[in-house]
């Protein structure tokens, strides 16, 4: 993944937490109501972090191997054409 893409998802979650906190906090209800509500929204927040970066991973593993692979057709084809010179 880009480092700007990566940023640009960082910058994303911090603001979507920044806006759901600032709803909690400025809406009408008890403390224990909000602090209970910050919560569950925090841990929302923490299991879907943990949900999208296991599919990064999963992802950027995917691919290393498709990388993996089509170097080593390419240096194979390479070894092939060089021997097909020398003949």
């Amino acid at each position: 993944m880009k480092k700007e893409t990566s940023n640009v998802m960082v910058a994303f979650l911090v603001g979507a937490v920044a806006g759901s906190v600032a709803a909690l906090l400025l809406a009408p209800a008890s403390g224990a109501d909000t602090r209970k509500k910050l919560a569950d929204g925090l841990r929302k927040a923490k299991d879907k972090a943990l949900d999208g970066f296991e599919s990064a991973k999963d992802f950027a593993g995917t691919h290393k191997e498709a990388i993996k692979e089509a170097y080593q057709e390419g240096k194979d084809a390479y070894q092939r054409s060089l021997k097909k010179g020398e003949a």
